[in-house]
């Protein structure tokens, strides 16, 4: 390819939910370069689990150890507000350091709670876009109802000047259709499509209703490889031009500042 890879949603450090079963830098490397993946960023198991500063600092070894190509995202927990700005307050200007993760299904705090509005008055204040995991309503997870699509646009509309990525673009169809009626209202929101979305034509639905230059790859590695999704952009029927800004020039442009 004529362009190399962005892996915009990564999770690096100790996790019990890991299906790659060799998860040294040296493999992710070596995984990436026959990839063509330039380079990823990583919301640390250790940030996610109110262990920010560790988790940060994690993700710089990665980033060391991998010669420049793991970036980061913050960690932020509702429930631990002040432990969580102090870290992106020290951190913010480290240009290691691209994005501010949230997980109100891992935090049992619902999207639309006050307790977020730190974040995204940080987010706000730092110009760093900001992140979540979303889902879809789920019989078998019911923790997914903290991070279902509707509940992000109260934020979303408060704060037209924050870039927004709904992480997993909504997670299944019934998801990912609210998400994009919410993004055909607001321009500040962006789309991940990290995980198992698996669903046959939805990546073309999701560039018909928000536009390619709004959406990013990411794998969700370590807890999926980098391949599935990956496959799901050059495997669809998008133009060229489409699958390279899903693949690079958006994740370039939110994260990384590149025009």
């Amino acid at each position: 390819m004529s362009f190399k890879i962005i892996d915009a949603h990564m999770h690096l450090g100790p996790s019990v939910g890991r299906m790659v079963p060799d998860y040294s830098i040296e493999s992710l490397v070596a995984l990436m370069d026959r990839l063509d993946i330039e380079k990823g960023i990583s919301a640390n198991c250790l940030s996610l689990d109110n262990r920010p500063e560790e988790g940060i600092l994690d993700d710089f070894e990665a980033h060391k150890k991998s010669g420049g190509r793991v970036f980061s995202f913050f960690g932020y927990d509702p429930l631990h507000i002040e432990k969580s700005l102090d870290v992106i307050d020290r951190y913010h200007n480290d240009p290691r350091c691209v994005g501010i993760k949230i997980h109100p299904s891992g935090s049992h705090v619902h999207a639309d709670d006050e307790r977020y509005r730190p974040v995204w008055e940080a987010a706000r204040k730092t110009g760093l876009t900001l992140m979540s995991h979303t889902w879809a309503r789920s019989s078998y997870n019911p923790n997914q109802t903290y991070a279902v699509a509707e509940l992000f646009e109260k934020y979303i509309r408060e704060y037209p000047d924050v870039t927004f990525v709904f992480g997993h673009c909504g997670g299944r169809y019934e998801g990912i259709k609210t998400a994009i009626e919410i993004g055909k209202k607001y321009p500040n929101a962006y789309y991940d499509i990290t995980g198992d979305i698996w669903l046959n034509g939805f990546i073309e639905e999701l560039v018909d209703g928000v536009g390619a230059d709004r959406i990013v790859y990411g794998s969700d590695f370590t807890m999926i490889e980098q391949r599935p999704m990956m496959g799901v952009v050059l495997g669809s029927n998008l133009s060229t031009l489409d699958k390279e800004k899903i693949l690079r020039y958006t994740a370039a442009r939110i994260y990384f500042g590149e025009e």
